[in-house]
């Protein structure tokens, strides 16, 4: 949040999708990291009581019901809210988001960008229902959920959130990556393809120190069981522009509760 109010100047509305449980002096110290010019406001939702798939798949044991938020976040939004950009809260923002923000969606309800390791629908063992499946295309490309931008009368008026809904819970037993599943088949044919600039999710190849720019990137995505504010993140470009940001506007520490609020991110 920080690094977004700082990359991208000019009022700024966050909504902050977090359970009842958050305390109220974690809310006041968010608030202060987004900064004066930014108004925070916060989101109460219940997550699905939807099977996780880490006791399935060990590797993905770090993954938290607070995935499925993201799909409830547009109907909570007050009926002014037309569009909305959604942020994991395991990304940095190292530019400016307004050219995002104003990018044309062209009637569709999302934009997205298309995911570096999960590139078709078949890849990483196939959508779950894929293969039984006339309507979807198994090469059709696949779109990772940590970054949206979000039309949402559209999203509304299509019913994204109870489609989503359904297939993850049919599709339970043998989730893969249950959220994001969700909204590839909840949207399939009918989502805007964004640059890779808006969820780079390999940014490792745009360090300084093998010769790559931060610049290449306005979003750095750090999908995985590793987050920038742990002590196994390797050192480096990226781990440095987190901690600059994290002394700037954290002084009290929020960050280390902030795995405690959303961490949807794969």
């Amino acid at each position: 949040m920080s690094t977004v109010a700082a990359q991208t100047p000019g009022p700024l509305r966050f909504w902050l999708v977090a359970g009842d449980d958050v305390a109220e002096r974690t809310r006041v110290d968010m608030a202060r990291a987004a900064g004066p010019e930014a108004t925070v406001c916060f989101l109460t939702v219940d997550p699905p009581q939807i099977r996780l798939p880490g006791s399935r798949n060990p590797s993905l044991s770090y993954l938290s019901p607070a995935m499925y938020l993201r799909l409830l976040i547009p109907p909570a939004l007050p009926p002014e809210v037309d569009r909305l950009l959604y942020l994991d809260s395991d990304v940095l923002c190292t530019g400016s988001l307004a050219q995002l923000r104003d990018v044309d969606l062209a009637g569709t309800p999302v934009g997205a960008v298309r995911d570096a390791f999960t590139r078709r629908l078949i890849d990483a063992g196939g959508l779950p229902g894929i293969y039984g499946s006339r309507d979807l295309d198994a090469q059709a490309p696949y779109f990772n959920s940590g970054v949206l931008l979000i039309d949402v009368p559209r999203w509304k008026e299509l019913d994204v959130t109870s489609k989503a809904l359904d297939y993850v819970t049919r599709h339970a037993h043998e989730s893969r990556f249950p959220d994001q599943d969700a909204l590839n088949y909840a949207v399939y044919g009918n989502w805007t393809r964004l640059s890779k600039r808006w969820n780079h999710m390999m940014a490792w190849r745009l360090d300084p120190g093998i010769g790559g720019s931060l610049t290449d990137a306005s979003i750095l995505h750090f999908a995985g069981p590793v987050k920038p504010w742990q002590p196994s993140f390797p050192k480096g470009a990226h781990r440095q522009l987190y901690w600059s940001h994290r002394r700037r506007t954290d002084p009290t520490g929020i960050r280390r509760r902030l795995p405690d609020l959303v961490q949807g991110g794969r």
